[in-house]
């Protein structure tokens, strides 16, 4: 493995100030619980963040005699349907500002074992893809179940047509050496290790993708980083159970068709939590960057920010411009907590938001913050949102909900696109 080292000092100072209230009033709860309102912050240059990059590619080419696929050449076997996504548990996009979306499948849609967060987009070979990734659920979030030794699923969906949406799941993996490094791998429930990999248990909050690369957001230690083109397929396993490369050479993953390996890694320091990240702009539209936001819930006297990440043209995150530093700040002039998902570019940083009171049957919102402004702007937002993903050939802004069919006697899992413009 090799190691490139960042180390991200501050001296620049940017001008960033608070933003104003829009679409719905604060309830009485919501106005009991400002204390203390936020004066015009400032944004900077990133102070103190350092930036770590371990290649692992050694460890992808240990498995090239399996063979590399593209997305285009990966069989997708489930059937996804755009009829009904609308109706689900708390989506409440007014109808004017509906787009497209669609939902999984019944098993997807019930399954307690998984619970989708992350989402991202490209395309290849003249199809449109979306990427959504999955966290394996354990007892510590539904009681009774053991599914975090699985660690990540990517949802790898064909949404060309939308009237013939089809996807596939692929298991995230990562070199078995990990297993050793208690900040690359958390040891759960029992399953059959076998060689050469291991899964990636992580929560897998958010995911981006450029030049290629595909990002995925690590809560604690930074940005797991995966090569688009080296999905690998392998052999079926009917316990479900056995993960590797098994003494005869085949390689198994639980029963998924193909794995996708780990190709390297960024520990970044003094920015965690790294709960959602995604793909956006800096001060111009050809300034590609990695934006992250903070999971802080209310009652914590952390300040949530966005830290934003300068990429090259080859998707490696560099030195100069040094990354960024925002403190967004919400219509009621206080934090933004319980940030799900951020999108930002130029003066203006979108934000999904949970944990808010209940507003026509979500506790969801868009929280749009613009440089500048007074106060930030909410908008009601589907029940329990997650990541973000702007499509910027449409300029369509990509959403998704996590929740089980078994949380509300009704589904609540979708995904779904608006006109970022509705929210500008």
């Amino acid at each position: 493995m090799s190691l490139r080292i960042y180390c991200i000092a501050a001296t620049a100072i940017l001008t960033f100030y608070s933003c104003a209230k829009q679409t719905q009033p604060a309830s009485p709860t919501e106005e009991a619980a400002t204390v203390e309102t936020r004066t015009p912050t400032v944004n900077a240059i990133a102070t103190n963040v350092a930036v770590t990059y371990t290649d692992e590619s050694s460890f992808v080419s240990s498995l090239s005699s399996y063979g590399y696929k593209t997305p285009d050449q990966l069989s997708l076997n489930r059937v996804g349907t755009s009829s009904g996504y609308t109706a689900v548990y708390g989506f409440n996009i007014p109808s004017d500002r509906q787009v497209k979306g669609f939902k999984w499948n019944s098993g997807d849609e019930g399954t307690t074992e998984w619970r989708p967060q992350g989402i991202t987009g490209f395309t290849w070979s003249g199809r449109n893809f979306l990427l959504v990734t999955w966290y394996g659920v354990g007892p510590t979030v539904i009681a009774g179940v053991n599914n975090q030794h699985k660690g990540v699923r990517v949802s790898l969906v064909d949404i060309t047509n939308m009237s013939d949406i089809t996807y596939r799941h692929i298991l995230l993996v990562q070199n078995k050496a990990n297993m050793t490094n208690s900040e690359l791998y958390d040891t759960s429930n029992p399953y059959v290790q076998l060689g050469s990999y291991a899964p990636v248990t992580i929560h897998a909050g958010g995911v981006a993708c450029y030049a290629g690369k595909i990002y995925v957001a690590d809560t604690q230690l930074g940005i797991r980083v995966f090569d688009l083109t080296k999905f690998i397929s392998a052999a079926g396993d009917d316990t479900e159970n056995r993960l590797g490369q098994e003494t005869d050479g085949t390689l198994k993953a639980f029963n998924y068709a193909y794995i996708l390996p780990q190709t390297g890694y960024y520990k970044i320091t003094n920015a965690k939590p790294f709960s959602c990240i995604e793909l956006g702009e800096g001060a111009t539209a050809s300034d590609k960057m990695l934006w992250t936001g903070q999971y802080i819930e209310s009652t914590s006297t952390t300040v949530p920010k966005v830290y934003g990440f300068h990429l090259n043209a080859s998707g490696q995150i560099v030195t100069s411009p040094q990354p960024e530093v925002i403190t967004p700040i919400d219509n009621d002039n206080t934090n933004v907590n319980g940030v799900q998902g951020v999108y930002r570019a130029g003066t203006k940083t979108f934000m999904t938001t949970t944990g808010n009171s209940s507003y026509e049957g979500s506790t969801a919102r868009l929280v749009r913050y613009n440089d500048g402004t007074t106060a930030g702007t909410r908008y009601r937002w589907p029940h329990g949102a997650e990541d973000l993903y702007l499509e910027s050939s449409t300029g369509y802004l990509w959403n998704l909900t996590e929740f089980e069919t078994v949380n509300y006697g009704e589904d609540n899992r979708c995904v779904f696109a608006v006109r970022l413009s509705d929210y500008d």
